[in-house]
């Protein structure tokens, strides 16, 4: 059944919880919090090959969870949400 089919209300939010709903996602979401880190390292830490990587940090990027910042040829990500044990805040970018 496709998530149209249950009537959501507030189909934004839905739709962002779903991207962090990877479990891969989420761990770059966490590893990103508090420090940039490069693809290179997060595939690292996550034993991730660097397209899968990349691929699900541009799906980050898109949806707002999350910032890239290119340092020369390097690519850094920070998460722009804050987990806590019972809540996810979410910062607006005024950008």
């Amino acid at each position: 059944m496709k998530s149209q089919d249950y009537n959501i209300q507030n189909r934004e939010l839905f739709e962002t919880v779903k991207v962090i709903s990877n479990t891969q996602r989420f761990r770059i979401i966490e590893l990103t919090q508090e420090n940039q880190l490069s693809i290179t390292e997060l595939c690292s830490r996550l034993k991730l090959a660097y397209n899968k990587c990349a691929d699900y940090v541009r799906m980050l990027a898109k949806s707002g969870l999350a910032k890239k910042t290119k340092f020369g040829k390097e690519v850094r990500v920070l998460s722009k949400i804050k987990l806590y044990k019972n809540k996810i805040e979410f910062f607006i970018d005024t950008n």
